[in-house]
């Protein structure tokens, strides 16, 4: 996971969790209040996380379905959205998931 932050810059990891904390009433991580205060100018300090049941078994098992996870916004298009339910397959193919 680290070297893609090299990729996405390290504001990518705080925001994705808050994504995973925030998406539904049965969220994949819990959040709590880290060591340093919200504003002061250190995200991965001012929370901490942990899976959930949920969480694990995701992490585990894997999606049921695209909506188990909040969407994300990639290069002009988003992945795990609902809306356009489409994927690229390992030989090239686009589907419909």
């Amino acid at each position: 996971m680290w070297h893609l932050l090299f990729c996405t810059g390290d504001l990518f990891l705080p925001r994705r969790l808050e994504h995973w904390a925030d998406h539904d009433s049965s969220a994949a991580v819990d959040r709590a209040p880290g060591p340093k205060p919200p504003n002061a100018g250190y995200p991965m300090l001012s929370e901490v996380y942990r899976l959930t049941e949920r969480g694990m078994r995701l992490r585990d098992k894997g999606l049921d379905k695209l909506t188990d996870a909040p969407s994300l916004p990639i290069a002009g298009t988003e992945a795990y959205s609902a809306s356009a339910p489409w994927g690229l397959l390992d030989d090239g193919r686009l589907a419909r998931l």
